[in-house]
């Protein structure tokens, strides 16, 4: 279920941000013309929630076991205490992938 709900979403987020865009510009420009209050905020705050959330649908559909692996390859990289994580490695070999313990 959840593949077939990413794989209607995911390709529909380039669509949802340009009619956000387009939506919002022309709502905006019709409260400049007719003047009066600014109601054109609530439609912009509303469609700004719902483009958030098929954000966030998206990059969680987008993740997976590779792509975990990988950003905690990243960060163990990038991390400034090295020697921290090492040691705990060495502490803890059984915590380790199967494929990486010794």
């Amino acid at each position: 279920m959840w593949r077939a709900i990413r794989d209607r979403l995911v390709p529909a987020f380039p669509w949802h941000v340009c009619i956000f865009l387009v939506a919002n510009v022309a709502l905006g420009i019709a409260n400049a013309v007719t003047g009066g209050p600014w109601w054109a905020f609530w439609p912009l705050l509303i469609t700004a929630i719902a483009l958030g959330v098929h954000y966030l649908v998206c990059k969680t559909a987008a993740a997976d076991e590779r792509w975990a692996a990988q950003r905690a390859e990243e960060l163990n990289l990038k991390s400034y205490d090295r020697s921290h994580i090492e040691n705990l490695k060495s502490r803890y070999p059984n915590d380790a992938p199967p494929d990486q313990r010794r």
